[in-house]
Formats: structure tokens, C-alpha cells, sequence
């Protein structure tokens, strides 16, 4: 989202300086040949210390969804082709590429069983799997796993494969609308993340919304980025509502600018689904409450758009789940992953958007945590609006992105910490962060 300080949070009135956190410096530009072959980025990056980061493939149709197979290839879902295949070297640097799967229909979601056999892809109304071979790069015997998703408004199907749990797949499917009312009622399938128990899929595929398919969380308007912890809990960032506003009096009051925040959520582990609700349509989590003129709010409160309904902030308070960190309005966030090994830190891709003036995102930023018998937590208070740091950015000023810029969607790490591919769909790229 553009901002007035290359890659840092901005501040557009004096009025909002408690709302927003301390403008962050942009990491130091990054040396940007990481792979000799490659070719040069289409928009400078800077990473953070103890990195170099640089892309390892351009010319990408629409680079959406990442993953690795058990051999260490990169398996790419270009969205309006299919499946690519990418075995890389040592360094982490693209050797070969083929065609996985030919499928105009895919979007965004992949996974792999954890044994690797088994390829997962999602279109916008169905779930499906193949019998693959890492060491071949093929795919074969597509079988439909889940059928029957709402296809309207939000389009992208996230697919997490549980580590700890290996027979359950985690499904998410956004709202139809900016506000989707409906969507309250967790039977109707929509702004909700469900559990699938792969032993139980009937022939013809599991429909979204009926009985095989178990609520880890409703109320998440569009929770595209999500991931399990290294203790087998499932969390998701919620893409939050556009355009925010209260109806106080009969007459909507537009607090969007710098509200909602966009919430990290906590559902359980995926063979033991919570059935979390977190807010939406009606409920929000605050990130400036100096815009919410005639309630008493704090950041992280959970506020009503509509708070003279019964869907009041008396409501919100009393169901909606708290978010466990908040990040700032308008980043749009695609992705997230847990660092591995001893990284203890949530990684998150913010696609940016232009429901701000000035808009923000376009980086990848780290949120420290740390690991709880229970699960992985945030290191900041629910309440802070600094919760994260810059990781991979732009170098350019982010008021400049209109034109073009990095965009992050989905990320990757290699089982040893050492690489971390990030796709950039809007210049066709894959980046990979490596540590030095």
C-alpha cells in the first residue's frame, strides 16, 4: 500500500500518530544475483541482515501458490496454466522446468501429503489430488476431494496438508461480497476454513459444506493465508473488510482509512477443528480508534460496523474471537508460514492494496513468537500495532507501487532454514531470500 517512506508504515495525519507504529527503515538494499542464470529482478529488493535475496525465475504466468516436494523441487501454481516443476541446486537456484499439470483452472492452493505422493490443487469450486512423482516431475489419477465451493467474489481455495495429523486437509473459502451477511451462519460455506478427514472423502468428492467437512473457524472474511505451527495448531490472516465504515444514527460514517486491522487467528489443530468465530460480516478488529468517534475503543478491540443492530458491539465483544496479532490495514495478506528448525517467527506475504490512501504493503514481514506447550504465540501484546518487522521490501517508494512493484503471494521454506521462496504474481517472479 503506497506510503511516503519507502517501505515503512506512514503516517497521514498528525491526528493518527498513536494508531500507527514507528515508521520502520527499509532493510539495506539487497545484493540481487543470488542465482548466476537468473535474470534481474523487475523491481529492486532489500532483505533483512544476515540474507541476500534476489529472484531465481521471471517470466511466470501469474505465480500464485508455492511448495516443495520431498526431493526439494519447487512446484508452482501459475494461475491460467497449471503446475510448473522446478528442480534447484544447493544454492537453491532453478536447473530444469516442465509442466506438472496443464489445468487452466487453478488458482492459487497446493499441498503435498506428507509421505509426497500425493499433489494437491485447487480451482475455485473444487478440491483435487493426483498421484505424483518427485522424481519425474508428474502427476497422474487426478481424483476430486472436495466439490461444490461458492465461486463468487473470492476465488482463491488455500490448501494445508497437516503435518501432525498427515490424513487432514484445510480448506479456505472467502466471502461472495464485501460484506457477506449470510456468511454468519457457518452452514452456508462461505468466509470459513474447514478440516477434511482424507480416509472419509465418499466417491465424487466431499461437497464444502456438508458433514465431512468440519468448521475450524467462521467469520473470516477471507482467510487466504494459512498455515500450521510446529506444534500442529492451524492459524490464518484474515483479509479484512474494504471500504469500513459505522452506522450510528441512520448514517454510515467511514472509518476505513485506517481500519480494520488485519487479524491473526488461532482455530486449533486440524484433526480437533475450535469452530473459532472471528467477526465477520459484522465484526471487525480496531487498529486506530481515534476513527471510531462515538464508542470508547482500544486497538484490538472488536468493533461493529453496524452497532445499533443486534450485531452490536456487545455482540462482537462477547463472540468474536479476538485476533492473537494485528497488522496493519490494507496490506492485503496472501500468505503465511512458520520459520523452521529454531525460528521461532511467523513470516507473512502483504500483496498490498489501494483501499488506502496512502496504500501499504507489498513486503514480507516477520512476527517474533515464540512456542507454547499449546502452540505458537506472538511475542507482542494482541494490542500492539508493531508486531512485525520488515523482512523482504521494495526499494522503491511504496507511493510509486501504482506503477509497478515486488508483490509477494505466497511463500516457502526448505526443511533446513536456509531458503525462502517467495512468488511475486503481478511481475511473473519467484524470489528466493537465502541466509548468508
Amino acid at each position: 500500500m503506497v506510503s511516503r517512506v519507502a517501505c515503512a508504515l506512514a503516517f497521514i495525519l498528525p491526528v493518527l500518530v498513536k494508531a500507527n507504529p514507528a515508521p520502520q527503515r527499509p532493510p539495506p538494499p539487497s545484493n540481487t544475483v543470488v542465482c548466476a542464470r537468473a535474470p534481474a529482478p523487475s523491481f529492486p529488493v532489500s532483505v533483512a541482515s544476515g540474507f541476500r535475496a534476489g529472484p531465481v525465475l521471471g517470466g511466470l504466468t501469474i505465480p500464485r501458490g508455492l511448495t516443495l516436494d520431498s526431493r526439494g523441487n519447487l512446484l508452482i501454481v501459475e494461475r491460467g496454466k497449471g503446475v510448473t516443476g522446478h528442480t534447484v541446486d544447493n544454492n537453491g537456484c532453478v536447473t530444469r522446468s516442465r509442466v506438472v499439470i496443464a489445468d487452466t483452472d487453478l488458482n492459487h492452493g497446493i499441498g503435498l501429503s506428507e509421505d509426497g505422493t500425493k499433489l494437491f490443487a485447487s480451482s475455485s469450486t473444487t478440491v483435487w489430488s493426483w498421484d505424483y512423482n518427485p522424481r519425474t516431475l508428474t502427476a497422474t489419477n487426478r481424483r476430486t476431494i472436495v466439490r461444490g465451493i461458492s465461486a463468487e467474489a473470492h476465488r482463491t481455495r488455500t490448501l494445508v496438508l497437516s503435518k501432525e495429523n498427515p490424513n487432514f486437509l484445510v480448506v479456505s473459502v472467502g466471502a461472495n461480497e464485501n460484506v457477506d451477511r449470510a456468511s454468519i451462519d457457518p452452514a452456508v460455506g462461505r468466509s470459513q476454513i474447514r478440516s477434511f478427514d482424507l480416509r472419509r472423502i465418499p466417491n465424487g468428492g466431499a461437497v464444502f459444506n456438508g458433514p465431512q467437512g468440519r468448521v475450524l473457524g467462521f467469520g473470516i472474511r477471507n482467510g487466504v493465508g494459512v498455515a500450521e505451527d510446529q506444534r500442529g495448531v492451524v492459524h490464518t490472516i484474515d483479509n479484512s473488510l474494504d471500504n469500513a465504515f459505522r452506522v450510528v444514527g441512520g448514517v454510515q460514517i467511514d472509518v476505513h482509512n485506517d481500519n480494520p486491522a488485519e487479524g491473526i487467528f488461532r482455530l486449533g489443530r486440524a484433526s480437533n477443528p475450535s469452530n473459532v468465530f472471528a467477526g465477520a460480516p459484522f465484526c471487525y478488529p480496531v487498529w486506530d480508534p481515534s476513527l471510531i468517534t462515538d464508542s470508547n475503543m482500544r486497538i484490538g478491540d472488536v468493533f461493529s460496523i453496524e452497532p445499533e443492530s443486534e450485531f452490536n458491539d456487545g455482540f462482537c465483544a462477547a463472540n468474536a474471537q479476538r485476533p492473537a496479532a494485528l497488522l496493519p490495514p490494507h496490506t492485503s495478506p496472501l500468505d503465511i508460514t512458520f520459520g523452521v528448525n529454531s525460528d521461532s517467527s511467523l513470516y507473512v506475504t502483504l500483496h498490498g492494496s489501494f483501499n488506502r490512501a496512502p496504500a501499504q504493503g507489498y513486503k514480507v514481514v516477520r512476527v517474533p513468537g515464540r512456542y507454547t506447550r499449546d502452540g505458537w504465540v506472538p511475542t507482542a501484546d494482541p494490542r500492539s500495532n508493531s508486531s512485525f518487522t520488515n523482512f523482504l521490501t521494495n526499494t522503491r517508494d511504496e507511493g510509486l507501487c501504482e506503477e509497478g512493484c515486488f508483490r509477494p503471494a505466497s511463500l516457502v521454506w526448505s526443511p533446513n532454514g536456509r531458503h525462502l521462496y517467495v512468488s511475486s504474481d503481478t511481475t511473473g517472479e519467484v524470489f528466493l531470500a537465502r541466509r548468508v
